[in-house]
């Protein structure tokens, strides 16, 4: 599944770019020309900030069948600022695959401030066991739906 999204998001940013296929084909392969030539003449180990950018590289080039890098070997601060660019169903989709990572609440949290900034529930501690998921997921079927029953109404709804 994980595959398919880096696939899906990198087609849609050609089609915008205007790249064809074969375009793109031809300039991802001078890329990894050059790339593996400088890798060649180099076997130097660039470490920035702890992270070992050789070793990264190395495990790009042995996934590039794949067509990704799988979030869990990237450091959690990156994988977070990653996953924080991702829109809800995205982010849903994610979580399939890295559950740990795309179900941190901190994530869930920001799409509903940047989603509904109106929310009571953010000038308030929270209870014990609220989830901003869980929040998200109601307001969007009451948005959708324009239904809102009252008699309906979940306890994290009536907190707000």
């Amino acid at each position: 599944m994980g595959q398919g999204l880096w696939r899906v998001a990198r087609n849609q940013q050609l089609q915008q770019e205007g790249y064809s296929e074969q375009g793109y084909l031809s300039r991802e392969q001078s890329r990894r020309m050059a790339a593996s030539s400088i890798s060649n003449t180099s076997h130097r180990k660039q470490v920035q900030g702890g992270i070992d950018i050789y070793h990264l590289l190395k495990t790009r080039k042995s996934k590039e069948q794949e067509g990704f890098i799988n979030l869990e070997m990237l450091p959690p601060e990156l994988s977070f600022t990653i996953l924080s660019y991702l829109n809800a169903t995205d982010l849903c989709l994610a979580s399939c695959v890295w559950q740990d990572l795309a179900n941190d609440e901190l994530l869930w949290q920001g799409l509903c401030k940047s989603t509904w900034g109106h929310c009571s529930i953010y000038n308030k501690n929270p209870p014990v066991g609220f989830s901003f998921r869980k929040l998200y997921m109601q307001l969007d079927e009451g948005s959708l739906t324009f239904n809102a029953n009252p008699d309906e109404v979940s306890e994290e709804l009536e907190y707000l």
